[in-house]
């Protein structure tokens, strides 16, 4: 089985986000938006919420220093 057909948890969400901002490192701020977007592109079967994703995304993004455009859609 793939990693894309089984089912991910945080650890698995979270290291996908450290590695989209690492590939996207030279840019100043992140998108919530569009990290939501690749994550799910990523994990189509990820059972957590664009808010749990949302704030996977912010608390890494933090950590890493970049700024957040909080610009996901309400739930």
């Amino acid at each position: 089985m793939s990693a894309l057909e089984q089912k991910p948890n945080s650890v698995d969400v979270r290291k996908a986000i450290v590695q989209y901002l690492i590939d996207h490192v030279r840019n100043p701020s992140v998108s919530i938006f569009e990290v939501i977007s690749a994550v799910r592109k990523t994990f189509p079967l990820c059972e957590l919420t664009d808010w749990q994703i949302g704030d996977l995304i912010a608390r890494s993004a933090i950590d890493a220093g970049f700024a957040i455009e909080f610009d996901a859609a309400d739930p």
